[in-house]
């Protein structure tokens, strides 16, 4: 298979995640319970000669989680793939209605910074967990 063909298969790939993550945050999620730690999940992808820049671009984003009533904090997670880096953003929050503080009351959609359209080459999601149990080394 020359490479050519195994991008227009890896373009296709992509393709089907970004729709089903689509179809996955667009599907009604259960209320967590009042006082449930919550983790949302921002996922989105830029081609990787932008990462570097996309990277730096959000941090003041990140700032304005960081800095929103109920956030227990945050980390950016980031992974290459040939021409496409995914990132995703995993917050913490006290409770939904911390995330609502920050997102709105349509806080099952991403909540997109002024150029993100210009950096992502995918739909982006977002979801939300229950945060169930936290190991940590001691």
């Amino acid at each position: 298979m020359n490479s050519r063909s195994r991008r227009r298969i890896v373009a296709a790939a992509f393709s089907i995640v970004a729709a089903a993550a689509v179809f996955v945050a667009e599907a009604p999620q259960p209320a967590a319970a009042k006082g449930t730690k919550i983790a949302r999940i921002f996922r989105g992808q830029v081609l990787t000669a932008r990462a570097d820049e996309y990277e730096q671009y959000i941090a003041p984003g990140i700032e304005k989680i960081l800095a929103t009533p109920g956030n227990q904090g945050a980390t950016i997670l980031r992974r290459g793939e040939g021409d496409q880096t995914e990132f995703l953003v995993v917050s913490y929050w006290e409770s939904i209605d911390a995330v609502k503080r920050f997102a709105g009351e349509d806080y099952q959609k991403p909540v997109l910074l002024p150029r993100d359209r210009e950096f992502l080459t995918a739909e982006p999601s977002v979801t939300h967990f229950e945060v169930k149990r936290e190991v940590r080394k001691p």
